[in-house]
Protein backbone atom coordinates (compact mmCIF):
# COMPACT_ATOMS: atom_id res chain seq x y z
CA UNK A 1 0.00 0.00 0.00
CA UNK A 2 2.56 1.96 0.54
CA UNK A 3 4.31 1.83 -2.52
CA UNK A 4 1.70 2.03 -4.49
CA UNK A 5 1.30 5.85 -2.88
CA UNK A 6 5.05 6.37 -3.33
CA UNK A 7 4.26 5.61 -7.21
CA UNK A 8 1.10 8.22 -7.19
CA UNK A 9 3.31 10.75 -5.79
CA UNK A 10 6.09 9.96 -8.30
CA UNK A 11 4.12 10.20 -11.21
CA UNK A 12 2.33 13.36 -9.92
CA UNK A 13 5.54 14.25 -9.49
CA UNK A 14 6.56 13.73 -13.17
CA UNK A 15 3.20 15.02 -14.56
CA UNK A 16 3.91 18.24 -13.18
CA UNK A 17 7.15 18.32 -14.40
CA UNK A 18 6.66 17.39 -17.71
CA UNK A 19 3.58 20.42 -17.66
CA UNK A 20 6.24 23.09 -15.94
CA UNK A 21 8.93 22.38 -18.60
CA UNK A 22 6.11 21.95 -21.34
CA UNK A 23 5.56 25.51 -20.11
CA UNK A 24 8.91 26.80 -20.32
CA UNK A 25 9.38 25.47 -23.70
CA UNK A 26 6.08 26.98 -24.85
CA UNK A 27 7.20 30.59 -23.14
CA UNK A 28 10.50 30.21 -24.58
CA UNK A 29 9.48 29.68 -28.21
CA UNK A 30 6.43 33.03 -27.69
CA UNK A 31 9.72 34.72 -26.77
CA UNK A 32 11.51 34.15 -29.61
CA UNK A 33 9.14 34.93 -31.34
CA UNK A 34 8.36 38.14 -30.11
CA UNK A 35 12.02 39.11 -29.92
CA UNK A 36 13.17 37.73 -32.77
CA UNK A 37 10.54 36.87 -35.57
CA UNK A 38 7.53 39.59 -35.00
CA UNK A 39 10.73 42.59 -33.67
CA UNK A 40 10.76 44.22 -36.99
CA UNK A 41 6.90 43.93 -37.67
CA UNK A 42 6.03 45.92 -33.97
CA UNK A 43 8.92 48.33 -34.85
CA UNK A 44 7.75 49.15 -38.04
CA UNK A 45 4.35 49.89 -36.58
CA UNK A 46 6.00 52.00 -33.96
CA UNK A 47 7.44 53.47 -36.49
CA UNK A 48 4.47 54.36 -38.51
CA UNK A 49 2.90 55.93 -35.16
CA UNK A 50 5.89 58.13 -35.00
CA UNK A 51 6.17 59.05 -38.51
CA UNK A 52 4.75 62.16 -40.30
CA UNK A 53 4.53 62.80 -43.59
CA UNK A 54 5.37 66.30 -44.95
CA UNK A 55 4.51 67.22 -48.57
CA UNK A 56 7.10 70.09 -49.74
CA UNK A 57 7.25 72.48 -52.48
CA UNK A 58 8.54 72.03 -56.17
CA UNK A 59 10.58 74.74 -57.67
CA UNK A 60 8.54 76.61 -59.93
CA UNK A 61 8.95 76.76 -63.71
CA UNK A 62 10.11 80.01 -65.42
CA UNK A 63 8.05 82.26 -67.55
CA UNK A 64 10.10 83.18 -71.14
CA UNK A 65 10.00 85.23 -74.19
CA UNK A 66 10.32 84.39 -77.34
CA UNK A 67 13.90 85.31 -77.69
CA UNK A 68 14.88 83.47 -74.85
CA UNK A 69 14.69 86.56 -72.23
CA UNK A 70 14.00 85.02 -68.72
CA UNK A 71 10.81 87.34 -67.45
CA UNK A 72 9.95 85.32 -63.97
CA UNK A 73 12.17 82.99 -62.68
CA UNK A 74 12.95 81.68 -58.96
CA UNK A 75 16.22 83.06 -56.76
CA UNK A 76 17.63 81.73 -53.21
CA UNK A 77 16.06 83.19 -50.19
CA UNK A 78 16.65 83.06 -46.94
CA UNK A 79 14.31 82.51 -44.13
CA UNK A 80 14.72 82.59 -40.27
CA UNK A 81 12.83 79.67 -38.81
CA UNK A 82 12.64 78.52 -35.66
CA UNK A 83 11.88 74.86 -34.20
CA UNK A 84 9.63 73.92 -31.66
CA UNK A 85 11.10 70.94 -30.11
CA UNK A 86 13.54 73.22 -28.46
CA UNK A 87 10.83 74.89 -26.55
CA UNK A 88 9.08 72.35 -24.94
CA UNK A 89 7.28 72.96 -21.53
CA UNK A 90 4.61 71.82 -18.86
CA UNK A 91 2.07 72.67 -21.50
CA UNK A 92 0.87 74.33 -24.42
CA UNK A 93 0.59 77.89 -22.77
CA UNK A 94 4.11 77.84 -21.46
CA UNK A 95 5.53 76.44 -24.96
CA UNK A 96 4.20 78.98 -27.07
CA UNK A 97 5.24 81.81 -24.40
CA UNK A 98 8.48 80.47 -24.36
CA UNK A 99 8.74 80.52 -28.69
CA UNK A 100 7.24 83.82 -28.53
CA UNK A 101 9.99 85.21 -26.06
CA UNK A 102 12.43 83.70 -28.08
CA UNK A 103 11.53 85.37 -31.20
CA UNK A 104 11.12 88.77 -29.49
CA UNK A 105 15.03 88.11 -28.29
CA UNK A 106 15.89 87.11 -31.70
CA UNK A 107 13.94 89.98 -33.34
CA UNK A 108 15.78 92.87 -30.88
CA UNK A 109 19.60 91.40 -32.09
CA UNK A 110 18.46 91.43 -35.63
CA UNK A 111 16.69 95.18 -35.42
CA UNK A 112 13.85 93.67 -37.45
CA UNK A 113 10.58 93.28 -35.38
CA UNK A 114 8.62 90.11 -35.62
CA UNK A 115 6.07 89.59 -38.11
CA UNK A 116 4.38 86.68 -36.14
CA UNK A 117 1.83 87.42 -33.48
CA UNK A 118 0.82 85.22 -30.10
CA UNK A 119 -1.66 83.81 -31.86
CA UNK A 120 -0.01 82.76 -35.14
CA UNK A 121 2.20 81.24 -32.64
CA UNK A 122 -0.34 79.44 -30.73
CA UNK A 123 -2.12 78.21 -34.08
CA UNK A 124 1.78 76.66 -35.48
CA UNK A 125 1.82 74.96 -32.23
CA UNK A 126 -1.53 73.32 -32.82
CA UNK A 127 -1.74 72.69 -35.87
CA UNK A 128 1.95 72.37 -37.22
CA UNK A 129 4.41 71.43 -34.37
CA UNK A 130 6.66 69.12 -36.06
CA UNK A 131 7.18 71.57 -38.37
CA UNK A 132 9.49 74.63 -38.40
CA UNK A 133 7.49 77.72 -37.85
CA UNK A 134 8.91 80.80 -40.62
CA UNK A 135 9.39 83.86 -38.71
CA UNK A 136 11.32 86.22 -41.23
CA UNK A 137 11.14 85.59 -44.79
CA UNK A 138 13.77 86.39 -47.58
CA UNK A 139 15.83 88.30 -45.28
CA UNK A 140 18.72 90.51 -45.85
CA UNK A 141 22.56 89.82 -45.22
CA UNK A 142 22.86 91.69 -43.02
CA UNK A 143 20.27 90.31 -40.62
CA UNK A 144 21.29 86.98 -42.01
CA UNK A 145 24.96 88.22 -40.29
CA UNK A 146 23.66 89.30 -37.22
CA UNK A 147 22.27 86.46 -36.20
CA UNK A 148 25.02 83.81 -37.39
CA UNK A 149 27.19 86.32 -34.59
CA UNK A 150 24.99 85.36 -31.68
CA UNK A 151 23.89 81.52 -33.13
CA UNK A 152 25.00 80.26 -29.64
CA UNK A 153 22.75 82.36 -27.68
CA UNK A 154 19.62 81.42 -29.75
CA UNK A 155 19.36 77.65 -29.54
CA UNK A 156 16.50 76.54 -31.72
CA UNK A 157 17.09 78.90 -34.56
CA UNK A 158 18.21 78.64 -38.33
CA UNK A 159 18.79 80.29 -41.52
CA UNK A 160 16.90 78.47 -44.30
CA UNK A 161 17.44 78.88 -47.65
CA UNK A 162 14.13 78.38 -50.12
CA UNK A 163 13.37 80.04 -53.46
CA UNK A 164 11.50 83.02 -54.11
CA UNK A 165 10.17 84.60 -57.23
CA UNK A 166 11.91 86.72 -59.47
CA UNK A 167 11.06 89.18 -62.20
CA UNK A 168 14.33 90.18 -64.18
CA UNK A 169 13.00 92.47 -66.20
CA UNK A 170 10.89 94.15 -63.62
CA UNK A 171 8.08 96.40 -65.37
CA UNK A 172 8.35 94.90 -68.66
CA UNK A 173 4.94 93.13 -69.59
CA UNK A 174 4.06 93.18 -65.67
CA UNK A 175 0.40 92.80 -66.61
CA UNK A 176 0.88 89.79 -68.43
CA UNK A 177 3.14 87.96 -66.57
CA UNK A 178 1.14 88.87 -63.42
CA UNK A 179 2.40 87.59 -59.70
CA UNK A 180 2.61 84.73 -57.04
CA UNK A 181 1.32 84.14 -53.35
CA UNK A 182 2.45 81.87 -50.97
CA UNK A 183 -0.25 78.66 -50.53
CA UNK A 184 -0.33 75.21 -49.34
CA UNK A 185 0.70 72.55 -51.65
CA UNK A 186 -1.88 70.70 -53.72
CA UNK A 187 -1.62 66.72 -53.16
CA UNK A 188 -2.66 64.35 -55.81
CA UNK A 189 -6.55 62.43 -54.83
CA UNK A 190 -6.20 60.20 -52.13
CA UNK A 191 -2.87 61.13 -51.31
CA UNK A 192 -3.27 62.18 -47.04
CA UNK A 193 -0.11 64.26 -45.53
CA UNK A 194 0.17 65.57 -42.01
CA UNK A 195 1.46 68.48 -43.49
CA UNK A 196 1.73 70.75 -46.62
CA UNK A 197 4.67 73.24 -47.14
CA UNK A 198 3.59 76.44 -48.76
CA UNK A 199 4.45 76.79 -52.17
CA UNK A 200 3.96 80.07 -54.93
CA UNK A 201 0.70 79.95 -56.34
CA UNK A 202 -0.29 81.90 -59.22
CA UNK A 203 -2.45 84.91 -58.10
CA UNK A 204 -3.13 86.73 -61.30
CA UNK A 205 -1.89 86.92 -64.96
CA UNK A 206 -0.09 84.36 -66.67
CA UNK A 207 1.15 82.98 -63.34
CA UNK A 208 -2.42 82.50 -62.34
CA UNK A 209 -3.75 80.88 -66.31
CA UNK A 210 -0.86 78.56 -66.50
CA UNK A 211 -0.30 77.48 -62.59
CA UNK A 212 -1.09 73.99 -62.73
CA UNK A 213 1.85 73.88 -65.84
CA UNK A 214 4.20 75.83 -64.35
CA UNK A 215 4.22 74.13 -60.54
CA UNK A 216 6.78 71.97 -59.56
CA UNK A 217 6.29 68.26 -58.73
CA UNK A 218 6.03 68.39 -54.77
CA UNK A 219 8.26 66.08 -52.82
CA UNK A 220 7.84 64.38 -49.54
CA UNK A 221 10.10 64.22 -45.87
CA UNK A 222 9.07 61.74 -43.63
CA UNK A 223 9.23 63.33 -39.77
CA UNK A 224 9.80 61.30 -36.69
CA UNK A 225 7.76 62.67 -33.79
CA UNK A 226 7.90 61.71 -29.83
CA UNK A 227 4.97 60.94 -27.73
CA UNK A 228 3.78 64.77 -27.75
CA UNK A 229 4.42 65.75 -31.43
CA UNK A 230 7.78 67.77 -31.32
CA UNK A 231 9.97 66.54 -34.52
CA UNK A 232 13.37 64.29 -33.65
CA UNK A 233 14.38 63.09 -37.01
CA UNK A 234 13.53 63.34 -40.66
CA UNK A 235 14.38 62.35 -43.85
CA UNK A 236 13.15 62.64 -48.05
CA UNK A 237 11.15 60.56 -49.20
CA UNK A 238 10.99 62.43 -52.42
CA UNK A 239 13.00 64.72 -53.88
CA UNK A 240 10.36 67.67 -55.14
CA UNK A 241 11.39 68.26 -59.39
CA UNK A 242 10.90 71.68 -60.98
CA UNK A 243 8.48 72.37 -62.91
CA UNK A 244 8.14 73.09 -67.00
CA UNK A 245 9.47 76.44 -68.58
CA UNK A 246 7.02 78.30 -70.25
CA UNK A 247 7.66 79.82 -73.30
CA UNK A 248 5.40 82.75 -74.90
CA UNK A 249 5.19 84.68 -78.14
CA UNK A 250 5.66 88.14 -76.52
CA UNK A 251 8.72 89.95 -78.18
CA UNK A 252 11.07 91.62 -75.79
CA UNK A 253 11.93 94.93 -78.00
CA UNK A 254 8.20 95.20 -79.68
CA UNK A 255 7.48 95.14 -75.99
CA UNK A 256 9.68 97.36 -74.43
CA UNK A 257 8.86 99.79 -77.63
CA UNK A 258 4.96 99.64 -76.68
CA UNK A 259 5.51 100.88 -72.89
CA UNK A 260 8.33 103.49 -73.90
CA UNK A 261 4.97 105.11 -76.36
CA UNK A 262 2.72 104.44 -73.49
CA UNK A 263 4.94 105.83 -70.69
CA UNK A 264 3.34 108.70 -68.34
CA UNK A 265 -0.40 107.80 -69.90
CA UNK A 266 -3.29 105.82 -69.24
CA UNK A 267 -3.10 103.81 -72.17
CA UNK A 268 -3.08 99.99 -73.78
CA UNK A 269 -2.00 98.44 -77.03
CA UNK A 270 -1.90 95.41 -78.39
CA UNK A 271 0.21 93.87 -81.06
CA UNK A 272 -0.28 90.70 -82.79
CA UNK A 273 1.10 88.35 -85.88
CA UNK A 274 -2.53 88.03 -87.76
CA UNK A 275 -1.05 85.12 -89.79
CA UNK A 276 -1.17 82.70 -86.27
CA UNK A 277 -2.56 84.81 -83.78
CA UNK A 278 0.71 85.42 -81.65
CA UNK A 279 0.70 88.33 -79.17
CA UNK A 280 3.57 89.98 -80.06
CA UNK A 281 3.10 92.68 -77.41
CA UNK A 282 0.39 93.12 -74.79
CA UNK A 283 1.23 96.76 -72.60
CA UNK A 284 -1.22 98.62 -70.63
CA UNK A 285 0.18 101.74 -68.26
CA UNK A 286 0.37 102.84 -65.80
CA UNK A 287 2.21 99.73 -64.56
CA UNK A 288 4.61 98.41 -62.02
CA UNK A 289 7.67 96.41 -60.38
CA UNK A 290 6.27 93.05 -60.03
CA UNK A 291 9.54 92.46 -57.80
CA UNK A 292 7.77 95.04 -55.23
CA UNK A 293 4.98 92.10 -54.60
CA UNK A 294 7.39 89.44 -53.64
CA UNK A 295 7.94 87.84 -51.37
CA UNK A 296 4.20 88.33 -50.57
CA UNK A 297 1.47 91.48 -51.56
CA UNK A 298 0.89 93.38 -48.93
CA UNK A 299 -2.29 95.81 -48.29
CA UNK A 300 0.11 98.49 -48.98
CA UNK A 301 0.77 97.09 -52.19
CA UNK A 302 -2.70 96.03 -53.12
CA UNK A 303 -4.08 99.43 -52.71
CA UNK A 304 -1.76 101.22 -54.42
CA UNK A 305 -1.05 98.51 -57.51
CA UNK A 306 -3.18 95.81 -58.31
CA UNK A 307 -6.27 97.00 -56.13
CA UNK A 308 -5.96 100.82 -58.15
CA UNK A 309 -8.01 101.44 -61.52
CA UNK A 310 -4.73 103.40 -62.65
CA UNK A 311 -3.06 100.13 -62.61
CA UNK A 312 -5.74 97.85 -64.15
CA UNK A 313 -5.25 95.55 -67.58
CA UNK A 314 -6.87 97.71 -69.95
CA UNK A 315 -5.09 95.77 -72.79
CA UNK A 316 -7.85 92.56 -73.18
CA UNK A 317 -9.92 93.41 -69.99
CA UNK A 318 -11.36 97.33 -70.02
CA UNK A 319 -13.41 97.98 -72.54
CA UNK A 320 -13.87 101.74 -74.59
CA UNK A 321 -15.89 103.03 -77.17
CA UNK A 322 -13.63 102.39 -80.37
CA UNK A 323 -14.76 105.24 -82.27
CA UNK A 324 -13.59 105.89 -85.89
CA UNK A 325 -12.09 102.56 -86.12
CA UNK A 326 -14.80 100.98 -85.87
CA UNK A 327 -15.62 102.73 -89.35
CA UNK A 328 -13.99 100.03 -91.64
CA UNK A 329 -16.43 97.31 -89.86
CA UNK A 330 -19.27 99.76 -90.77
CA UNK A 331 -17.86 99.83 -94.43
CA UNK A 332 -17.91 96.27 -95.11
CA UNK A 333 -21.48 95.55 -93.42
CA UNK A 334 -22.94 98.06 -96.25
CA UNK A 335 -21.01 96.48 -99.09
CA UNK A 336 -21.97 93.38 -97.96
CA UNK A 337 -25.54 94.67 -97.94
CA UNK A 338 -25.51 96.19 -101.30
CA UNK A 339 -23.92 99.57 -101.39
CA UNK A 340 -21.73 100.88 -104.34
CA UNK A 341 -18.00 102.11 -102.59
CA UNK A 342 -18.81 104.31 -105.57
CA UNK A 343 -21.82 106.45 -104.27
CA UNK A 344 -21.08 109.84 -103.53
CA UNK A 345 -22.73 110.99 -100.29
CA UNK A 346 -23.15 114.77 -99.47
CA UNK A 347 -21.46 115.32 -96.35
CA UNK A 348 -22.16 119.08 -94.95
CA UNK A 349 -20.42 118.78 -91.52
CA UNK A 350 -23.85 117.68 -89.77
CA UNK A 351 -25.74 114.38 -89.64
CA UNK A 352 -29.29 115.70 -88.24
CA UNK A 353 -31.67 112.17 -87.33
CA UNK A 354 -34.76 112.66 -85.45
CA UNK A 355 -34.14 115.37 -83.65
CA UNK A 356 -30.36 114.35 -83.25
CA UNK A 357 -27.48 116.25 -84.50
CA UNK A 358 -23.89 114.70 -84.91
CA UNK A 359 -21.20 116.76 -86.29
CA UNK A 360 -18.37 115.98 -88.74
CA UNK A 361 -14.67 116.23 -87.81
CA UNK A 362 -14.57 118.98 -90.29
CA UNK A 363 -16.98 121.23 -89.31
CA UNK A 364 -17.92 122.96 -93.04
CA UNK A 365 -18.02 119.30 -94.24
CA UNK A 366 -16.74 117.40 -96.90
CA UNK A 367 -19.22 118.28 -99.37
CA UNK A 368 -19.97 114.98 -102.05
CA UNK A 369 -17.65 111.78 -100.80
CA UNK A 370 -17.07 108.36 -101.52
CA UNK A 371 -16.39 105.54 -99.45
CA UNK A 372 -12.54 105.11 -100.01
CA UNK A 373 -12.28 108.85 -99.19
CA UNK A 374 -14.50 108.77 -96.12
CA UNK A 375 -11.91 106.35 -94.61
CA UNK A 376 -9.39 108.30 -95.61
CA UNK A 377 -10.72 111.66 -93.83
CA UNK A 378 -12.49 109.48 -91.66
CA UNK A 379 -15.86 111.33 -92.39
CA UNK A 380 -18.81 110.68 -89.73
CA UNK A 381 -21.83 111.77 -91.41
CA UNK A 382 -20.89 109.32 -94.77
CA UNK A 383 -21.12 106.03 -92.28
CA UNK A 384 -24.13 107.77 -90.15
CA UNK A 385 -25.76 107.78 -93.32
CA UNK A 386 -24.46 104.71 -94.56
CA UNK A 387 -25.51 102.95 -91.01
CA UNK A 388 -28.72 104.07 -90.86
CA UNK A 389 -28.91 102.61 -94.60
CA UNK A 390 -28.30 99.30 -93.69
CA UNK A 391 -29.97 98.77 -90.37
CA UNK A 392 -28.98 97.79 -87.30
CA UNK A 393 -28.73 93.71 -87.69
CA UNK A 394 -26.53 93.91 -90.89
CA UNK A 395 -24.22 96.19 -89.12
CA UNK A 396 -23.93 94.32 -85.92
CA UNK A 397 -24.03 91.19 -87.61
CA UNK A 398 -20.58 92.35 -89.13
CA UNK A 399 -19.19 93.51 -85.96
CA UNK A 400 -19.89 90.05 -84.79
CA UNK A 401 -18.01 88.24 -87.92
CA UNK A 402 -15.20 90.06 -86.55
CA UNK A 403 -15.67 88.44 -82.86
CA UNK A 404 -16.78 91.62 -81.07
CA UNK A 405 -19.24 91.17 -77.99
CA UNK A 406 -17.30 87.77 -77.72
CA UNK A 407 -13.99 86.98 -75.67
CA UNK A 408 -11.18 86.72 -78.32
CA UNK A 409 -10.19 83.23 -76.62
CA UNK A 410 -7.19 84.28 -75.13
CA UNK A 411 -5.18 82.20 -72.76
CA UNK A 412 -5.09 84.85 -70.05
CA UNK A 413 -7.48 85.11 -67.11
CA UNK A 414 -8.73 88.58 -68.39
CA UNK A 415 -10.44 88.86 -71.63
CA UNK A 416 -13.37 91.03 -72.28
CA UNK A 417 -16.08 90.13 -74.44
CA UNK A 418 -17.05 93.74 -75.04
CA UNK A 419 -20.11 94.55 -75.90
CA UNK A 420 -22.22 94.91 -79.22
CA UNK A 421 -25.01 96.43 -78.16
CA UNK A 422 -29.29 95.85 -79.32
CA UNK A 423 -32.50 96.45 -78.90
CA UNK A 424 -32.66 93.51 -75.97
CA UNK A 425 -29.29 94.78 -74.62
CA UNK A 426 -30.98 98.19 -74.16
CA UNK A 427 -33.85 97.43 -72.67
CA UNK A 428 -32.46 95.07 -70.24
CA UNK A 429 -29.85 97.28 -68.66
CA UNK A 430 -30.89 100.51 -69.93
CA UNK A 431 -34.74 100.02 -69.50
CA UNK A 432 -34.93 102.48 -72.80
CA UNK A 433 -36.00 101.59 -76.32
CA UNK A 434 -33.26 101.42 -79.30
CA UNK A 435 -33.54 104.53 -81.23
CA UNK A 436 -32.36 105.41 -84.92
CA UNK A 437 -29.59 107.80 -83.14
CA UNK A 438 -27.73 104.80 -81.05
CA UNK A 439 -27.49 103.24 -84.99
CA UNK A 440 -26.30 106.34 -85.97
CA UNK A 441 -23.88 106.59 -82.72
CA UNK A 442 -22.87 103.03 -83.26
CA UNK A 443 -21.73 102.96 -87.02
CA UNK A 444 -18.90 105.90 -86.09
CA UNK A 445 -18.48 103.11 -83.08
CA UNK A 446 -19.90 105.33 -80.39
CA UNK A 447 -22.49 104.88 -77.91
CA UNK A 448 -23.12 101.52 -76.27
CA UNK A 449 -20.52 99.55 -78.19
CA UNK A 450 -17.27 98.74 -76.36
CA UNK A 451 -14.44 97.16 -77.53
CA UNK A 452 -10.95 96.13 -75.85
CA UNK A 453 -7.38 97.03 -77.40
CA UNK A 454 -6.63 93.59 -78.09
CA UNK A 455 -10.05 92.38 -80.10
CA UNK A 456 -9.45 95.24 -82.13
CA UNK A 457 -5.69 94.17 -83.11
CA UNK A 458 -7.71 91.33 -84.59
CA UNK A 459 -10.21 93.42 -86.35
CA UNK A 460 -7.20 94.99 -88.05
CA UNK A 461 -5.52 92.04 -88.97
CA UNK A 462 -8.11 90.28 -90.06
CA UNK A 463 -8.89 92.59 -92.56
CA UNK A 464 -5.59 92.78 -93.69
CA UNK A 465 -5.53 88.83 -93.93
CA UNK A 466 -9.18 87.69 -94.47
CA UNK A 467 -8.83 85.57 -91.75
CA UNK A 468 -9.92 86.06 -88.07
CA UNK A 469 -7.03 84.60 -85.75
CA UNK A 470 -7.40 83.31 -82.02
CA UNK A 471 -4.71 85.12 -80.54
CA UNK A 472 -2.50 83.39 -77.81
CA UNK A 473 0.33 83.94 -75.50
CA UNK A 474 2.08 80.69 -75.12
CA UNK A 475 4.00 79.57 -77.75
CA UNK A 476 3.21 76.49 -78.72
CA UNK A 477 -0.48 76.88 -79.53
CA UNK A 478 -2.02 75.11 -82.09
CA UNK A 479 -3.17 77.83 -84.71
CA UNK A 480 -6.56 79.16 -84.78
CA UNK A 481 -8.56 80.87 -87.66
CA UNK A 482 -11.59 81.18 -89.94
CA UNK A 483 -11.83 83.43 -92.70
CA UNK A 484 -14.16 85.99 -92.81
CA UNK A 485 -17.32 86.22 -94.44
CA UNK A 486 -16.32 89.20 -96.72
CA UNK A 487 -15.45 89.14 -100.66
CA UNK A 488 -11.76 89.72 -101.93
CA UNK A 489 -13.29 92.84 -103.68
CA UNK A 490 -15.05 94.34 -101.06
CA UNK A 491 -11.88 94.01 -98.63
CA UNK A 492 -10.17 95.23 -100.94
CA UNK A 493 -12.08 98.33 -101.20
CA UNK A 494 -11.59 98.82 -97.34
CA UNK A 495 -7.85 98.13 -97.58
CA UNK A 496 -7.44 100.82 -100.12
CA UNK A 497 -9.12 103.27 -97.66
CA UNK A 498 -7.08 102.29 -94.65
CA UNK A 499 -3.74 103.06 -96.67
CA UNK A 500 -4.94 106.08 -97.93
CA UNK A 501 -5.37 106.70 -94.20
CA UNK A 502 -2.11 106.81 -93.35
CA UNK A 503 -1.34 107.46 -96.79
CA UNK A 504 -2.08 111.79 -96.70
CA UNK A 505 -4.77 110.88 -94.28
CA UNK A 506 -5.96 111.18 -90.74
CA UNK A 507 -3.52 108.59 -89.97
CA UNK A 508 -0.39 109.79 -91.56
CA UNK A 509 1.82 110.07 -88.80
CA UNK A 510 1.64 106.39 -88.31
CA UNK A 511 3.31 105.83 -91.62
CA UNK A 512 6.01 108.49 -91.61
CA UNK A 513 9.43 106.84 -91.41
CA UNK A 514 8.39 103.31 -91.50
CA UNK A 515 10.09 100.93 -93.67
CA UNK A 516 7.40 99.40 -95.15
CA UNK A 517 3.70 100.76 -96.31
CA UNK A 518 1.06 100.71 -93.82
CA UNK A 519 -2.71 100.72 -93.51
CA UNK A 520 -4.80 101.87 -90.60
CA UNK A 521 -7.55 104.10 -89.33
CA UNK A 522 -7.63 106.58 -86.66
CA UNK A 523 -10.58 106.90 -83.86
CA UNK A 524 -11.64 109.80 -81.55
CA UNK A 525 -14.15 108.49 -79.22
CA UNK A 526 -15.74 110.81 -76.69
CA UNK A 527 -16.48 109.93 -73.44
CA UNK A 528 -18.03 111.70 -70.14
CA UNK A 529 -20.63 114.43 -69.70
CA UNK A 530 -19.76 117.88 -68.71
CA UNK A 531 -16.94 118.40 -66.19
CA UNK A 532 -15.45 114.78 -66.92
CA UNK A 533 -15.89 115.16 -70.59
CA UNK A 534 -12.93 113.65 -72.27
CA UNK A 535 -11.85 111.99 -75.43
CA UNK A 536 -10.20 108.57 -75.96
CA UNK A 537 -7.85 108.41 -78.78
CA UNK A 538 -7.27 105.02 -81.16
CA UNK A 539 -4.83 104.16 -83.92
CA UNK A 540 -5.01 100.74 -85.44
CA UNK A 541 -2.91 99.54 -88.11
CA UNK A 542 -1.49 96.61 -89.56
CA UNK A 543 1.60 95.71 -92.04
CA UNK A 544 3.19 95.48 -94.47
CA UNK A 545 0.39 96.85 -96.40
CA UNK A 546 0.13 93.95 -98.35
CA UNK A 547 0.70 90.93 -96.78
CA UNK A 548 0.46 91.91 -93.17
CA UNK A 549 2.83 90.09 -90.30
CA UNK A 550 1.62 92.88 -87.53
CA UNK A 551 -1.84 93.81 -86.26
CA UNK A 552 -1.89 96.70 -83.58
CA UNK A 553 -4.19 98.71 -82.17
CA UNK A 554 -3.16 101.29 -79.20
CA UNK A 555 -5.49 103.75 -77.00
CA UNK A 556 -4.86 106.54 -75.31
CA UNK A 557 -6.81 108.05 -72.29
CA UNK A 558 -7.56 111.89 -72.57
CA UNK A 559 -5.77 112.70 -75.64
CA UNK A 560 -6.29 114.80 -78.34
CA UNK A 561 -7.14 113.39 -81.68
CA UNK A 562 -6.03 109.68 -82.94
CA UNK A 563 -3.89 111.24 -85.88
CA UNK A 564 -2.22 113.55 -83.29
CA UNK A 565 -1.57 111.84 -79.91
CA UNK A 566 -1.89 107.75 -81.04
CA UNK A 567 -1.10 107.07 -84.52
CA UNK A 568 2.37 108.53 -83.89
CA UNK A 569 2.97 106.54 -81.47
CA UNK A 570 1.58 103.10 -83.11
CA UNK A 571 4.45 104.85 -85.97
CA UNK A 572 7.04 104.72 -83.82
CA UNK A 573 6.51 101.20 -82.36
CA UNK A 574 6.37 99.94 -86.63
CA UNK A 575 9.66 101.57 -86.74
CA UNK A 576 11.01 99.10 -84.09
CA UNK A 577 9.57 95.97 -85.87
CA UNK A 578 10.37 96.83 -89.56
CA UNK A 579 13.08 100.01 -89.20
CA UNK A 580 12.99 103.49 -90.88
CA UNK A 581 13.43 104.79 -94.01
Amino acid sequence: MRDDVRLVSDLSALATGVVFIVGLVVLGFRLAQIQLVDAAKYLEDGSRQAARRVQTAGPRGRIIARDGTVLADNRASVSIVVSPEGFQRRNWTETVSAISNAIESVASAIETPSPLSANAIARHVRQQLARPLVVWRDVGDEQIARLVERESEFPGFECVETEERTYPEGRLAAHVIGYVGRGETTSAAGEKFNFRDKEMKGRAGLEAFYDGYLRGSPGELSVTVDARGFAVAEETVVEARRGPDLKLTIDPKIQRSVERQLRGEYAACAVIDPRDGAVLALASAPAYDLNLLVPRLTPEMQERYVGNHACRNRACFETYAPGSTFKPVTALAALRAGRSELVEYECTGVFSLAGMRLHCARRWGHGPIDMRHALKESCNTYFCHLGAEIGTNALFAAARDFGLGAKTGLDFPQDSAGVVPSAEFKRRNYNLPWYAGDLAQASIGQGQLLVTPLQMARVAGAIGTGRLVRPHLRADTPVESSPIPFSQRHLAVVREGMRMVVDGGTGKLAGEGVAVPVAGKTGTAEVGRGATRRKNTWFIAYAPAENPTVAVAMVVENGMSGGGTTAPKVGEVLKTIFGEL
